[in-house]
């Protein structure tokens, strides 16, 4: 089966991603989920441990009954190399599905096809605006599929930055 790789960082993992992986596996694509800065947690922009945001995924993509396989990317700070960093983690694959300029950018510029998704409800389903509202107690259980949210709930607030 083809394959369609997916780079995020699922700080945390939000519907906007979940939108974005049915994509895939509606063109017959098996996805390649991809934690990028997989290193890094319990910061401001990246709270959640490269653990609970594995299980995140996974908790969602085990109800959609489909093939996946999640790969962990930890970060090297050089775009010249992400690619080929990206692929020493990976095995090969058909297409990227990214919104994000810098991946489109970078994919491309490297020989990947890159298919940009229509971007749903982005302004909602975004990791920065989720980890404000978790960080305030606000309304972000809507936004985030429910296992997530349970994930989410079971952590210590305290501890997120």
């Amino acid at each position: 089966m083809k394959k369609g790789l997916i780079l995020g960082r699922f700080q945390p993992f939000h519907l906007g991603h979940l939108a974005l992986i049915k994509n895939i596996i509606n063109n017959n694509l098996e996805p390649l989920i991809c934690i990028g800065s997989s290193q890094k947690k319990r910061t401001k922009e990246n709270p959640f441990t490269n653990y609970e945001r594995r299980r995140m995924i996974e908790s969602v993509l085990d109800s959609l009954k489909c093939n996946y396989e999640i790969y962990e990317i930890p970060d090297i700070n050089n775009y010249d190399l992400y690619v080929s960093h990206l692929k020493n983690f990976v095995p090969s694959f058909d297409v990227v599905y990214s919104g994000n300029s810098l991946v489109k950018r970078l994919f491309t510029e490297a020989g990947h096809k890159v298919i940009v998704p229509d971007m749903i409800n982005r302004s909602v389903w975004e990791g920065s605006s989720i980890r404000q509202e978790i960080l305030e107690g606000g309304d972000w259980e809507k936004d985030v599929p429910q296992s997530v949210a349970e994930i989410i709930s079971d952590i210590d607030y305290n501890k997120l930055a």
